[in-house]
């Protein structure tokens, strides 16, 4: 048995120092020796046959100890984890290494994360469905109306109503520093006006002030949040809650195929979406053509044409409609309350976990980022270089919320154990039956074999597995006290794709939320249960 001191330090990590076995030490370094000799030539001697005190001459003892242990120092940490009862979360480091009373081997262990959930049976969460209206009925019946628009070139300027292509738009949301900075420059621009006409100019003072405005415009430029940045958009001109954003297609009324225009629009403060909400937006738009559009009256046949034969009436549309946005409904209610019952059940736990897991988290955000970015052409190396900006400033911003994934990972993985709702083979198994048959048709074998590899069985798994525990959790938050182990009702197909698709973190980078610029920490929906 091992001679360990184990120390438990602060941030969840175990210093274990541990006394070599000074015999064990010696064979250990006599075979480290003659490896040595067996690859090196040595004088005199033939491969493999130089005495032990040679070797420790020639090499040193330092380097020969070293060498040992690069594999004793392995077998040593392996025993003194086990003979410390500690479960690792990655791999140790030896700390130092002290000769001085014997050998001592130091290693600092990261420990394996430790949750405790608490009453978490006891969170509740107020699920309310909101009444469908006729008005809603009626909103979303003129949407599939207005969808079935004849589009005809306009030789004319917009008009409401109108469909009008953009060869390219750009939607800035403005800091308030970036505002002020505006209304100085104005004010800079007419205190200029005047000093030019009572005083000669300094050119080389102006430049040197040009420079350092031009340094700060970048400056601001950075902290601009781009909203839309794309080629190609098609935009219906409309004066109403569903405008692109409030006031937008006043501005457009009026440009022509081949127009330009930069305008700013002031968001109303009580605004439904929240982060926008009081902001001023710059936008610059290009317009490629304007193109009328006529509208077709209600009729049977075109409530048939909408839903593709489904339907025979335009009552039959209308109550289709009713129903879907009743079942939309309950679904935006389902995840209000999964996302509180999130939050609650992590701020309800205890836990306890090394920075390593953070860092995990920091590695997989970065690298979501970077693949976001490369879809727009720009690796995330590319963008700090562009920038300016360093790693380590990207991993500082976006600290905060990996430790928040990395706690709704930890919460929600212990409540698979809590729960029982642990993934078995035979569940993925039949999982995969069910995945083949359904999309696979005639080619399901083939489907299925391609689901059997190794790496797509790890993603059902994690799929069930997170449909699991969801939703038990939305099941426990409306006090519908279930009991331990998995449903015997798996959720829905419509469901699973939801709650896969609604709990999935967006990073909010060039290649999600309408390309925007730069990487920027937004709050997250995204639920991983891995550890």
């Amino acid at each position: 048995m091992l001679n360990v001191q184990t120390e438990h330090l602060e941030n969840h990590t175990a210093r274990l120092t541990v006394e070599v076995d000074p015999e064990r030490l010696e064979q250990a370094m006599r075979q480290t020796a003659r490896r040595i000799a067996q690859k090196g030539r040595i004088p005199g001697f033939r491969p493999g046959k130089a005495p032990y005190n040679i070797v420790l001459n020639l090499y040193g003892r330092e380097y020969v100890l070293s060498e040992t242990l690069e594999s004793l120092g392995n077998e040593i940490y392996s025993e003194a984890l086990d003979s410390a009862e500690i479960e690792p979360y990655a791999p140790g480091a030896l700390e130092n290494i002290d000769e001085e009373n014997g050998l001592k081997l130091i290693f600092i262990v990261p420990k394996r994360p430790e949750v405790d959930l608490g009453n978490y049976r006891d969170i509740r969460v107020d699920y309310e469905v909101p009444e469908i209206t006729d008005q809603m009925v009626d909103r979303a019946m003129e949407d599939l109306r207005q969808s079935q628009a004849l589009l005809e070139p306009a030789d004319r300027p917009a008009q409401l109503g109108d469909q009008v292509t953009f060869s390219h738009i750009e939607v800035v949301m403005l800091d308030e520093e970036d505002e002020e900075d505006e209304d100085e420059d104005l004010e800079d621009d007419a205190e200029a006006d005047n000093e030019d006409s009572a005083e000669p100019m300094d050119d080389s003072k102006d430049e040197a002030e040009d420079d350092a405005d031009d340094e700060e415009d970048e400056d601001d430029q950075s902290e601009e949040r781009v909203l839309i940045h794309q080629h190609g958009y098609d935009r219906v001109l409309r004066d109403d809650a569903d405008d692109l954003f409030p006031g937008f297609s006043a501005q457009i009324v009026g440009l022509s195929a081949g127009d330009e225009k930069t305008f700013t629009l002031q968001v109303p403060a009580d605004y439904d979406t929240e982060f926008l909400a009081g902001k001023t937006l710059r936008c610059d738009v290009h317009v490629e053509k304007v193109q009328s559009r006529l509208v077709p009256e209600w009729s049977d046949d075109l409530a048939k044409r909408i839903d593709q034969g489904e339907v025979e009436t335009i009552l039959e549309l209308r109550m289709k409609i009713r129903e879907e946005l009743q079942q939309e409904a309950e679904r935006r209610a389902d995840q209000r309350v999964l996302e509180q019952a999130i939050e609650k059940l992590v701020e309800g736990a205890t836990m306890r976990y090394p920075e390593e897991l953070v860092d995990d988290y920091l590695d997989d955000l970065l690298e979501e980022i970077d693949q976001n970015m490369r879809q727009q052409g720009l690796s995330l190396k590319d963008y700090l270089t562009i920038t300016g900006r360093k790693e380590e400033d990207l991993r500082s911003e976006y600290r905060e919320r990996a430790v928040w994934r990395a706690k709704r990972a930890l919460a929600l993985g212990e409540l698979v154990r809590r729960e029982e709702l642990a993934v078995t083979d035979e569940d993925v198994e039949q999982e995969i039956d069910r995945i083949s048959q359904m999309w696979g048709g005639d080619d399901a074998g083939r489907f299925k074999q391609f689901l059997m590899t190794e790496q797509s069985r790890r993603n059902v798994s994690n799929q069930l597995a997170s449909d699991r525990v969801l939703s038990r959790l939305v099941a426990i938050a409306k006090g519908e006290n279930p009991p331990l182990g998995p449903d015997r009702q798996p959720a829905s197909e419509p469901e699973q794709a939801r709650q896969a698709e609604e709990t999935n973190d967006e990073i909010l980078t060039p290649a999600a939320e309408e390309n925007v610029a730069a990487p920027q920490a937004e709050p997250d929906g995204e639920t991983d249960i891995s550890d």
